[in-house]
């Protein structure tokens, strides 16, 4: 089948790129579960029983526990400086990185180096998550395909995304978890018309899931019940302290990364190092190794002493930021769902004794706080919103959800700013506005991108002669002129909109002046597109007028040509990298 994209896709074509969207679901479905399998069994490798590493203390000896995840970091720094650098750590920085930088193309090999180095990562006991490495797998999987079909760099980003949402709904059982993931801190910046191949992808993701793994869900999800509205400060205040948490762990990764990078150790040996803490503390804490969902379960089922969890919560903080600043191939998600679960069970225990019989219990605190602290790490509240919904299905639970999770994300935006996936971008030197790089958009200039080519009417013109006008024009948008030649307003035809069907007399009572929109929002020619991109997100329009420092119009910039000059300078860009 040919594909036709440079025009309007015909009914043929949406339902070929609906088909695309859902082998990318089935592919990164079937990669999910792979991996899943693939994990279990390198883990099975390693440790007594995969399922069971809590144990691993009644039955290896201390040095051995020592030793794996040192053997692990061992195995993983070389391969991955060698082989695959980009696999180095969470996964979906990298996803996001080529959504900005790179027309959404990650390299083929990508997916497979991945499930490699994150099993290895993950078997031998780094503390990191497999989540964001299956994004990473899903949306090298979506990147992929793109490119086999030469689709243009806004399919290449859509169905990147599909992968990735695709990933995450497999890995939970929770298509809208994952459609929202991809939606919200994935695309960033995207069409509501892309929100059905996304759906698609996750539903279809989920479904493979279900054949092969069943529909359970993956934590022991306890009963929730809202004691009473009186609860809800203590859910805010649970929120603040889920996102200074979140502050902390975000910190903690960079400066794990800065001791590295000072002490001048060469990345190949760097996860062994972690691996040596990360083994020290398993032997006497092995809630510390791999994913961590044991400790997630206790503190739902309340089988968690309130001692212990606080000192896991600051033990597994540490093993985490050690193995993501060490360059262990995983992600943060799932650690970011155990310090929430043990956050929210130490403080559920609190005000299980300071109000006996009057709050929920831990537990459904636990569940709550697992919600906040992803909000605050991710800076994406929807999506934790759903993942904790999509774990419970009762709707009791989304109102002290919203509360917990929107106060960890205004803590964070008010007291550090990013969220952990921004921060690691910012640290390569790449900063982004809704989607896109700001270095780049700096650097481009408006003077340089603007339309000559446009329509002026004068302020004192007639209506009935501006209505010829715009009939016979293909501009939708008029600069309003006065007698110096300086811009005074807009006129649109929405302004005009409601004189075309009772004209009349009005065609020579009104003039331009009346009915011109006078509050204009300008640009000029030496403001550089960061500016020009933030006025069009904010204001919702899509046309500005650029104006010299004197008031004379100099040409007109749309949002779309904007979008276009940036997308061929990011080609450019990719094009010399590669020559």
């Amino acid at each position: 089948m040919k594909f036709s994209w440079k025009f309007s896709p015909n009914r043929e074509n949406l339902i070929a790129l609906l088909v695309v969207a859902v082998l990318i679901g089935m592919g990164t479905g079937a990669l999910a579960v792979a991996f899943r399998y693939l994990l279990l069994y390198t883990t099975d490798l390693f440790w007594p029983d995969p399922n069971a590493l809590l144990d691993v203390k009644n039955h290896y000896p201390w040095y051995l526990i020592l030793a794996i995840p040192v053997f692990g970091g061992l195995l993983v720094g070389p391969l991955i400086n060698r082989l695959s650098p980009e696999t180095r750590g969470a996964g979906v920085p990298e996803v996001i990185e080529a959504v900005v930088t790179r027309e959404g193309t990650i390299r083929h090999r990508t997916a497979f180096f991945k499930t490699l180095f994150t099993v290895l990562s993950i078997g031998t006991g780094a503390s990191v998550g497999r989540e964001g490495p299956v994004v990473h797998i899903g949306s090298s999987v979506g990147s992929s395909i793109a490119q086999l079909l030469k689709l243009p760099a806004e399919w290449k980003r859509v169905f990147l995304a599909c992968g990735a949402a695709a990933g995450i709904a497999a890995t939970f059982n929770a298509p809208m978890a994952g459609m929202l993931f991809a939606a919200e801190i994935i695309l960033v910046d995207f069409q509501v018309s892309y929100l059905s191949h996304i759906a698609i992808s996750a539903v279809t993701a989920t479904v493979v899931s279900h054949h092969f793994l069943g529909s359970l869900p993956t934590f022991q999800v306890p009963a929730y019940e809202l004691v009473s509205y009186v609860e809800l400060p203590l859910y805010a205040l649970l929120g603040l302290l889920a996102g200074l948490l979140s502050i902390l762990f975000i910190r903690s990764v960079s400066l794990v990364e800065d001791l590295f990078n000072k002490s001048k150790i060469p990345f190949s040996y760097r996860p062994a190092i972690a691996g040596l803490l990360i083994g020290g503390i398993a032997v006497g804490w092995p809630h510390v190794l791999g994913v961590g969902y044991e400790s997630i379960n206790l503190a739902l089922t309340a089988n968690m002493a309130i001692g212990l969890m606080g000192v896991v919560l600051l033990l597994k903080l540490l093993a985490t930021a050690s193995s993501v600043g060490a360059g262990f191939s995983g992600g943060i998600f799932a650690p970011s769902l155990v310090l929430g679960s043990l956050l929210g069970g130490l403080f559920g225990s609190v005000a299980e004794m300071v109000f006996p019989g009057s709050v929920a219990t831990s537990a459904a605190y636990s569940l709550i706080g697992m919600g906040a602290v992803v909000a605050g790490t991710t800076l994406a509240p929807i999506t934790a919103i759903f993942t904790i919904f999509e774990l419970t299905y009762n709707f009791d639970i989304i109102l002290p959800l919203m509360t917990c999770c929107i106060t960890s994300l205004v803590t964070v935006q008010k007291l550090y700013g990013y969220s952990i996936y921004e921060t690691r971008l910012l640290r390569k030197g790449i900063r982004m506005v809704r989607g896109h790089d700001v270095n780049l958009l700096r650097a481009m200039r408006v003077g340089d991108f603007m339309d000559n080519e446009f329509e002026t009417i004068r302020q004192n013109m007639r209506l009935g002669e501006v209505l010829t006008i715009a009939e016979q024009s293909p501009y939708p948008h008029f600069p309003v002129l006065n007698q110096e030649e300086k811009l005074v307003g807009m006129l649109s035809m929405s302004d005009l909109k409601g004189f075309i069907g009772d004209i009349g007399e009005l065609s020579e009572l009104v003039i331009t002046s009346e009915i011109m929109t006078t509050r204009v929002v300008i640009v000029h020619p030496e403001d550089n597109f960061e500016t020009a991109f933030e006025i069009f997100e904010g204001k919702q329009i899509s046309t500005l007028p650029v104006v010299a420092s004197d008031g004379s119009l100099l040409g007109i910039l749309k949002k779309n040509d904007l979008l276009l000059a940036y997308n061929q300078k990011i080609l450019k860009l990719n094009i010399g990298q590669r020559d």
